[in-house]
Order: C-alpha cells, then sequence, then structure tokens
C-alpha cells in the first residue's frame, strides 16, 4: 500500500519548545566504552528493591541492550566479555554472574564472596573479583576455584589487572591506591589527595586515572604522584572514571554519566541533557466530530529530512488525556531513543473540546487524523509508523487500524489492554457506564473483534498479575495474541507477525490457551518497563515487513509434553505426547522470576527430568526445531 496525506489540513497552532530528554539512571556505576562506541552502564539499584539494571547505549544514546532480570536488587559493574558475553557484579546477593545476549546465566561465582563489585574476564579465561566485604580481590578460574589472591585490604574498588601483570585497585577506606606484583608485594601507591577513591586505571602513558568519590574529583597522576590532570567541577560522588582511546575521559557522577574532553568539557552524556528533544504543540481537527484536539510531538534535534526517524503515538489507558505521557516522562523518554513522539487528547479529555466518546468511531477517527498529521513531517520516516497503547487504549488503536487503510501502521504495542467488553463495561467493575447488553454501542468498543483485522506486527506487554484483579489468568492477552495472530499459525487475524513480550520468554506467531499460557513478565520486573518498551519499539521499527503466509497447509504444529509426577520431589519423568520431536530438542528450566536454572538434551519419548533442589514452582520450556511448549512444575 502507498501512504497518503492531506485528507485535512488541521494544524492552526505550532509552538516549538524543548523540554529535558530524560531516560532513567538512578545511581550509574561501572562504565565500559565499547570499540563499537557504545556504553556499558550499570544503573546500580537499591539493596530494598529489584531495580537495578545494566543497559548498553549506542553514541547518541539509543537503548539497544539491557539486562533486566528481577534476580539482581543491587550492582555495581557490567562489563563485555570477549565472547560477547557480559559480567555482572550482583552485590546484594553476593554473586558475580556471566550473562550471554538473552540475558540466560551462563556461569556465576556464588560461593565465599561477600559485597562483590567489580570482575573482570582476564586475557587467561580466569575471572577478577573485587569482593569489598571480604577485604580481598581474588582471581578464580572457570570451576570457580581461587588461583590468587591479595587481601591486604579494607573495603576495596575496582581491581584490576594490567599489562605488566600486576594488580591495581583501590584500597578505599585507607584512601590509597596500590599496585601490587602476583607475590602481593606493593611495587606502587598513591595516597594524597584522595577520599574514598572507589577507581583508578592505569593509562598506556604510564599515568594512572583515580576517581576520588567522597572529595568529588578526578585526578590523573604520574609515576611520581604528581596531579598531571583534574576535574574538580560537576563530578559529584564519581563512582568510576575511565580514560578513552579517544583522550576523553569517561565519568559516572551524580544521576549521569558524562564524556568530557581534556579542557573538561562534556561532549557526551547519558541521559541526553536537555537540548536532545525538540517539542511541537498544535491542534488537530477530528474530521468526524469538527472537535480541536490538543497534540504533542516530540522529536530528537536531530531528526531532519535528511535524518528521518521511526514515528510511534501514545495512547494512554482508560479516559487518561494524553498529556499523562508528559507527566510520566514517558514521551520525552522514548523521543530521546530516537523516535518521533504524538501523544494527544482524545475528544473531551485534558486540553481537548467535545465529547467523551470512550474509544469508540469518533476517537478513533481523530486518532487517524492525528497520526497523519504526523506522519506529515519531513522528518518521519512513514515506512516505519506504530502505536504504543496502554490499557483501554489498544480499543482506539486497534479500531483505527481495522477501519482505515490509511495511514499504513507497520506495527502495534500494548500493554495489558482489555480484549472485549466484560472487562471494561461498569456493569463488571470497568470504568466505562455503558452495560454489556448495548451491542450496538460496544461493536465500536471492543478491541478483540478489531484485532482480527489488523495486518500490523502486534506485540503484546503482560506482567504475570494484571493491574487489575478483574481479569482473571490474563485470558484477555491470550485472546488478543490469539485473535491477531495469522490462520497460517492457528490464530484468527492477518497480523504479520505477533508476539507477547520477548523471544527469550516467547516464540512469535503463537497462539495460546489459559491451560498452555506463554511466559508472562513477573510483577518484580514491571520496574524496568520503560527498558523493555524501547527495546521492543526498536525491535518493532527495525523488523523486516514480510507477508502473512496464506497456505492453509503451512501451519506450525506445536509440540507438547506432561510431566509425572507433578507435583513431585527429587525426580520426574519427561513424556512427549504431540508434535514432531527435533533431534535438537531441548528441556529450559527458569524459576518463578523468569530466571534461567539449567537445561539438558531430551532423547525418545520420555525422558528423566533434574528436578531443582529447592521447592516452589519452575516453567518447563521445550525447543523442538523452533517448535516451543511449556509447562508449569511444582517441587514440594
Amino acid at each position: 500500500m502507498q501512504f497518503r496525506i492531506g485528507f485535512v489540513a488541521p494544524v492552526v497552532l505550532s509552538l516549538l519548545t524543548t523540554l529535558l530528554a530524560h531516560v532513567p539512571c538512578n545511581l550509574p556505576s561501572g562504565i565500559e566504552r565499547l570499540p563499537n562506541g557504545n556504553t556499558i552502564i550499570t544503573d546500580a539499584g537499591s539493596m530494598n528493591q529489584p531495580n537495578a539494571r545494566v543497559i548498553e547505549v549506542d553514541s547518541i544514546g539509543r537503548l539497544v541492550w539491557a539486562y533486566v532480570r528481577s534476580d539482581i536488587k543491587w550492582a555495581h559493574t557490567g562489563r563485555r566479555t570477549p565472547e560477547g558475553n557480559t559480567l555482572i557484579t550482583a552485590t546484594d546477593s553476593n554473586r558475580v554472574l556471566d550473562v550471554n545476549a538473552r540475558g540466560d546465566v551462563v556461569w556465576e561465582m556464588r560461593a565465599g564472596l561477600d559485597y562483590p563489585n567489580e570482575a573482570y574476564r582476564l586475557a587467561n579465561g580466569n575471572t577478577l573479583i573485587t569482593d569489598r566485604d571480604n577485604d580481598r580481590v581474588i582471581e578464580v578460574d572457570s570451576g570457580r576455584n581461587i588461583v590468587w589472591s591479595y587481601t591486604n585490604l579494607t573495603g576495596p574498588h575496582n581491581g584490576s589487572r594490567i599489562a605488566n601483570g600486576n594488580t591495581l585497585v583501590s584500597n578505599s577506606e585507607h584512601n590509597i591506591v596500590v599496585e601490587v606484583d602476583s607475590a602481593g608485594q606493593t611495587v606502587w601507591q598513591h595516597t594524597t589527595g584522595l577520599s574514598w577513591p572507589r577507581s583508578v586505571q592505569r593509562l598506556a602513558n604510564g599515568n594512572t586515572l583515580i576517581g576520588s568519590s567522597s572529595n568529588n574529583r578526578v585526578i590523573e597522576v604520574d609515576s611520581a604522584g604528581t596531579v598531571v590532570w583534574s576535574i574538580t567541577s560537576g563530578v559529584p560522588m564519581p563512582y568510576q572514571a575511565t580514560r578513552l582511546a579517544n583522550g576523553h575521559t569517561l565519568i559516572s557522577t551524580g544521576k549521569r554519566v558524562i564524556e568530557v574532553d581534556s579542557a573538561k568539557t562534556i561532549v557526551w552524556q547519558y541521559p541526553p541533557d536537555s537540548s536532545a528533544v525538540v517539542v511541537e504543540t498544535l491542534w488537530v481537527t477530528n474530521p468526524t466530530s469538527g472537535c480541536s484536539l490538543y497534540v504533542h510531538i516530540h522529536r530528537p534535534v536531530y531528526a531532519g529530512p535528511d535524518r528521518k526517524v521511526p514515528a510511534v503515538v501514545l495512547i494512554p489507558r482508560e479516559s487518561y488525556p494524553g498529556t499523562v505521557m508528559d507527566q510520566n516522562g514517558l514521551a520525552d523518554q522514548v523521543a530521546s531513543d530516537g523516535f518521533a513522539v504524538l501523544h494527544f487528547d482524545a475528544d473531551g479529555r485534558g486540553r481537548s473540546s467535545g465529547a467523551e466518546d470512550y474509544n469508540g468511531h469518533v476517537h478513533q477517527d481523530g486518532l487517524r487524523a492525528c497520526i497523519l498529521e504526523l506522519a506529515s513531517r519531513e522528518y518521519v520516516d512513514t515506512a516505519k509508523l506504530g502505536i504504543y497503547t496502554r490499557g483501554y487504549g489498544i480499543v482506539m488503536a486497534a479500531g483505527m487500524i481495522a477501519r482505515h487503510d490509511q495511514p499504513c501502521i507497520k506495527f502495534l504495542m500494548d500493554a495489558e489492554g482489555p480484549s472485549d467488553r466484560y472487562q471494561t463495561s461498569s456493569d463488571s467493575g470497568g470504568h466505562v457506564p455503558v452495560p454489556v447488553d448495548s451491542e450496538a454501542f460496544w461493536l465500536q468498543r471492543e478491541a478483540g473483534r478489531f484485532m482480527k483485522s489488523v495486518p500490523a506486527a502486534y506485540q503484546r506487554i503482560q506482567t504475570a498479575t494484571d493491574y487489575t484483579n478483574r481479569i482473571p489468568d490474563n485470558h484477555h492477552a491470550i485472546a488478543l495474541i490469539d485473535s491477531a495472530t495469522s490462520t497460517a499459525y492457528g490464530g484468527s487475524g492477518i497480523s504479520v507477525w505477533t508476539q507477547i513480550n520477548d523471544s527469550v520468554m516467547n516464540p512469535a506467531n503463537t497462539t495460546y490457551t489459559v491451560s498452555d499460557p506463554p511466559l508472562w513478565i513477573p510483577e518484580e520486573q514491571e520496574r524496568h518497563q520503560i527498558c523493555r518498551e524501547l527495546l521492543y519499539l526498536h525491535e518493532l521499527a527495525g523488523r523486516e515487513s514480510t507477508g502473512v503466509v496464506t497456505n492453509p497447509s503451512i501451519i506450525v504444529h506445536r509440540p507438547s509434553f506432561s510431566v509425572f509426577p507433578n507435583p513431585c520431589r527429587g525426580s520426574a519423568v519427561l513424556h512427549w505426547t504431540a508434535g514432531p520431536l527435533d533431534h535438537s530438542t531441548t528441556l529450559r528450566i527458569y524459576d518463578a522470576t523468569g530466571r534461567f536454572v539449567s537445561s539438558f538434551v531430551v532423547r525418545g519419548s520420555s525422558s528423566n527430568v533434574p528436578v531443582p533442589a529447592a521447592a516452589g514452582v519452575y516453567l518447563l520450556r521445550v525447543d523442538s526445531g523452533g517448535r516451543f511448549a511449556t509447562a508449569r512444575l511444582v517441587v514440594d
């Protein structure tokens, strides 16, 4: 389909402003600049809640990778290994994790650690760990055996192995940085002007870069201890400082990461500064109601006709105005990550005129007018146009797409929206004050009905327990994904691609039942939703548009299996009950938080399952040649 614009000329007022572009970064600690120019940042989190994360951003601050599992509450560093994995110090649980790009833990060190705050993978394959509350730096091999240690420390930070084979470490409580040889003998140290030094780096010129947290300074000293460069302004409580190959210095300080040149001028920072996002305020006319709709468009400052960006429309849940996207920062967060972002107040909401339509045809037509206005902007890549809805907003989006061929929407992302009237009518506790038997009204306002006619790629975000207890078992999420998924894959729709959450959790183009559900996001991981939102948006905008398979004989038959006994203790047997068994069939076991526990190859029609020792609920996932099936296992 060719994209057309211009069926209405809606703009009557335009005002350009700039707002703070803010992607949350609560307490950045470990930092690493990668050879490709990206930066790994560890957002430390809190000892009281599971909100630590490790993220990778590109040179203009766009999120490209994140580790957001709920198994880390408090972290200090994340470092990329030669294999492409990421080594993370999970300080709260006294672990060092080696995770792959999917987020699976492929190696970890648990035993004997107490508040680890730094881990490096060495050239020999061993791992150097700064074990703060054990007052030591240790080197362990792949079998987790300690092959070297240095213990003459109190509260150490940032131990690293330098080119001459010695080890450099901040002896923080003694306000010293030391270099020790393999025998543990001190061969160099610096003590002057330090207060709780947390980072130390030996530079190629032989000098040493030190981050001194408690007196808010980063200094470079020569071998004699003379300060040859320093920065003391604008670096509150620097955790880590590292000199880059371009001569600049990367510093995690306060709630941001900055890169400064030799003159101490900031040349890059994360989150981006206040000039990173431009906001346009305008009014758009709804051609159906004639009402004026209040609209904001947020875009990266670099977007233009020579640098077009993907675009997404944000629709809030229930009867909220679009301006909540300003208040919660989501519009700026998405814009600073490389999207043109539109949000609007639908008829009768916020500053818009008219009467509330509860996401019916009037609201859907107003949404269409706003999207056409967004698409007319010279900086928008109209081939990458999408919508992201929360809650009941899915009805407005799905209805608009199903009823109109234009504008051409590439993707639709939905967070916990209801599928039918029984979840939204006031009869059943919902917010829409219309009885469920008002058929003509609900024909315009049920997402499940519209989703069967939505050709766009459809991404569902769903936690284990929805925001309302009126919707049990997440059946509304299952209903929508099954309605959208192409009939070629067993669904009822025409979508080019569908998925619940991400590919680590669930395969694409798959239908489900309440008794055979997909994997949900654990509730404690909802704190990381912004990371998921951004990563999903990038994936959807970058996904190749592919036609739907229309041959009904090409249907992916899902494998199925059972486990007996269940509940169990000690051991169980997996029985293959349906679907083809591929020679590469693998069973993976996850705990209730989604954390990978173990895996093994399935052989034959039945296999013994190595049951985890700890009691609890586990999820079993079988992968047979790209076909997936899941089951729950209870260990008592």
